[in-house]
């Protein structure tokens, strides 16, 4: 097996068959900075942003995203997306995003007690010289409601819209709010009959029902205090998440008021289907449950039907197939033009136990990605593997290299501080910190094609 500095080990019996299940983490992000019928007057700069800045954050969760952006962001888009998600199951999660302008229209059915629905503004809306004529490209919140209801994944959604107010324009233009109103002369149909309640579900909005949320070139206000947070604080609960964008919020809008501007202050509002919730890291959440039998294989063989079955892409690793006590180890690494982030694992021979050799705290990439054609670790830099074997024979060893083309979470913590000894993994991974679920994102992932996997097996002889 391999020796250095420090081992950096996890423990885990990884009960795995070629049949189970595999758990599905989707998003859905929708961004309307241009309206079709706007007439340019209701177009709202740096959704662009706000669009990548959530793609970031949940890609580097193992989230496969889907954008509908703009034009994409009809009503009928939209509704048509949800829909698709439908076949989702209770161990799946989604996350859904929105940032574009809100509005209230007339609540219909009566299970508001204002009497007024919230709509998200869509890229087809019906605008006047008045404001919004009616119901098309409007996704009133009942429907969204019920549309989600019929989604039986653990839910998140992020709300970056207002819902009442009047147009705002803060000092030099910098500020925008995110809503509009209705024209005097609006027709619009509304939600009748009973709503579906959604399970499972967390809502952060960026404002309250009579706040108006605010915009900027530079992203929107709210979304640019999520990001600043989830980056941050990756272990951050939702109670958090509302507390720091609220704060974020308020700086920022003080900020602008010291330099003549008047622009009002919004606060986030939290929401969740269970008490409980409120309380939870959001990463923990929005974990995967993996349901499985309790038969038992090797990690080693799990990895390899990834490989086998093409599920992942291929690299090229090269080294010596046997190696003395003692002796330096060296990997040369062809990533086959592809870019991305470096992780590299190994297995001792007949156990479920797995060594993650690099992130490690003892050498650090400052280009954090690798491509191209390399020696790890690179040689004369102070940093080295050494072949060790406590048996009385010879000890096969086993190394997995892999490429991601974003960053595995679990894997980059040791980065920093190593890995301790963690308890077994049982049936599935609920109730489990994310921590100890170190290779759970590389099921995800693998969906989208974005890891590539090479085997290297060698020998350290006595």
């Amino acid at each position: 097996m391999l020796k250095k500095a420090k081992i950096l080990s996890i423990a885990l019996l990884f009960p795995v068959l070629a049949a189970a299940y595999t758990p599905q983490k989707e998003a859905l992000l929708v961004g309307v900075g241009e309206y079709q019928n706007g007439m340019g007057m209701m177009n709202l700069d740096g959704v662009d942003k706000d669009i990548l800045r959530m793609k970031k954050l949940l890609e580097e969760r193992g989230f496969h995203v889907r954008v509908l952006f703009n034009s994409e962001a009809t009503l009928d888009n939209v509704r048509r997306a949800l829909r698709s998600y439908q076949n989702l199951s209770s161990n799946d999660s989604f996350f859904y995003y929105e940032s574009s302008h809100g509005t209230q229209v007339p609540d219909v059915n009566g299970d508001e007690e204002d009497k007024k629905d919230e709509a998200f503004v869509l890229y087809d809306a019906e605008f006047g010289s008045s404001g919004i004529m009616n119901s098309s490209g409007l996704l009133i919140d009942d429907e969204l409601e019920s549309m989600l209801s019929g989604i039986p994944a653990k839910k998140v959604m992020f709300a970056d819209a207002c819902h009442s107010g009047t147009m705002y324009k803060g000092l030099n233009s910098r500020l925008k709010s995110k809503t509009v109103r209705l024209s005097p002369y609006y027709r619009g149909k509304g939600i009748l009959g009973p709503v579906r309640k959604p399970e499972n579900l967390v809502t952060l909005s960026a404002s309250g029902d009579r706040e108006q949320s605010l915009a900027s070139p530079q992203g929107s206000l709210f979304t640019s205090a999520v990001y600043d947070a989830w980056s941050s604080q990756p272990d951050i609960t939702f109670q958090n998440m509302e507390r720091l964008t609220a704060k974020h919020i308020e700086n920022r809008c003080m900020q602008e008021r010291s330099g003549g501007g008047d622009a009002p202050v919004f606060h986030p509002a939290l929401y969740a289907t269970k008490g409980q919730f409120k309380a939870e890291p959001i990463d923990q959440y929005l974990q995967v449950n993996i349901t499985i039998n309790q038969e038992t294989n090797l990690a080693e063989d799990y990895l390899d039907s990834l490989m086998a079955d093409g599920e992942v892409g291929s690299l090229a690793v090269k080294n010596k197939a046997y190696y003395e006590n003692g002796e330096h180890i060296f990997f040369d690494i062809d990533t086959l033009g592809k870019r991305g982030h470096l992780y590299i694992l190994t297995i001792p021979s007949g156990e479920n136990v797995i060594d993650v050799l690099y992130p490690n705290p003892y050498y650090q990439n400052s280009a954090e990605t690798w491509r191209g054609r390399f020696s790890f670790p690179p040689r004369n830099n102070g940093f080295e593997f050494q072949a060790s074997n406590t048996t009385s024979g010879t000890q096969r060893t086993v190394v997995y290299v892999i490429l991601s083309e974003s960053i595995i979470p679990e894997l980059e913590v040791s980065r920093k501080s190593g890995y301790k000894h963690f308890q077994s993994i049982a049936k599935d991974f609920g109730g489990q910190s994310s921590l100890k679920n170190s290779v759970k994102n590389i099921l995800v992932q693998r969906k989208a094609n974005g890891i590539s996997i090479a085997k290297q097996v060698f020998s350290v002889g006595k």
